[in-house]
């Protein structure tokens, strides 16, 4: 996971991870505590000035934040991601939410984001959030689905869980090789409620 907000932060494996330089590229909204000179345009093309006025808003990459939070040059807000709407649907239920739109990387951005200076804290969500998850991430991954519904699963997931998916479907056919000698292995259907809140006959 990313475990820092800049490119010199990343350590051991995570510094040659494409995820997690991926991940630091993900745009937080800001606001500027003070006005910067000649930076205007750099952080945003479509700007008329060369400046940025203080209290001016931003979304700035995830890199970007410690160095200039630890200065007192800008505040971070809550991305909407992780806000009062986000939380309603987990509650309503976790495993309908779609994480890959909403933010590919949905946990290295939320522990990233611990570790800046005065940014809000969105663990609890996280936590309940992977807690809600992670049991029926499993059990899908177990299921004896066919290909196209598990590529149609993994699309609701961000990559962290994608990861655990596929390591759960890498299990299951390593077990199927055992136990059927190299034998395919007839898919079935599933009754079982989906991420998606469906049913295999459409119904909810």
């Amino acid at each position: 996971m990313a475990a820092g907000a800049g490119p010199g932060s990343r350590k051991g494996g995570d510094y040659y991870s494409l995820d997690a330089v991926l991940a630091e590229e993900t745009l937080i909204p800001c606001i500027f505590k003070v006005g910067s000179r000649g930076v205007g345009r750099a952080l945003d093309p479509s700007s008329g000035s060369e400046d940025v006025k203080p209290r001016a808003a931003a979304e700035l990459p995830l890199w970007m934040l410690q160095p200039l939070t630890s200065r007192e040059m800008l505040s971070v807000k809550v991305p909407r991601w992780y806000g009062e709407k986000m939380r309603r649907k987990i509650q309503a239920g976790a495993g309908v939410e779609n994480l890959r739109l909403r933010c590919p990387y949905f946990y290295n951005v939320a522990l990233a984001l611990h570790s800046i200076d005065g940014a809000p804290s969105v663990a609890d969500l996280v936590i309940s959030t992977f807690r809600s998850r992670y049991k029926e991430i499993l059990t899908k991954a177990h299921a004896n689905e066919s290909a196209k519904e598990m590529v149609r699963i993994e699309a609701l997931l961000s990559i962290e869980e994608a990861a655990l998916f596929n390591a759960g479907r890498a299990s299951v056919d390593a077990l199927n090789r055992w136990r059927f000698g190299g034998r395919a292995v007839p898919t079935r259907p599933s009754a079982k409620r989906r991420l998606d809140g469906g049913s295999v006959n459409g119904t909810r």
